[in-house]
């Protein structure tokens, strides 16, 4: 999908709009996404710190694989 272009159809579609409740909708929406758009400002420091040490771990190669993990659950609660 070429972004631009998809902004370009939607400029021009909005300028020929006359529904003030579409237009309602929309004003709703950017208010909406920039409430929202910046996602770290909503969570604690303890789960930022959280997400760095998981993305810290990635880069470490220390993981485990789905497989490993079902393997690690089903021994612990003995299923």
């Amino acid at each position: 999908m070429d972004i631009q272009l998809e902004k370009y159809k939607l400029i021009e579609w909005l300028t020929s709009v006359n529904d003030e409740s579409i237009i309602a909708t929309l004003k709703t929406i950017k208010s909406n996404f920039s409430e929202t758009n910046d996602w770290d400002s909503s969570i604690s420091e303890n789960e930022k710190l959280l997400i760095e040490k998981g993305l810290k771990d990635i880069e470490e190669g220390n993981l485990l694989t789905h497989e490993q993990v079902m393997i690690g659950i089903k021994e612990k609660y003995n299923l």
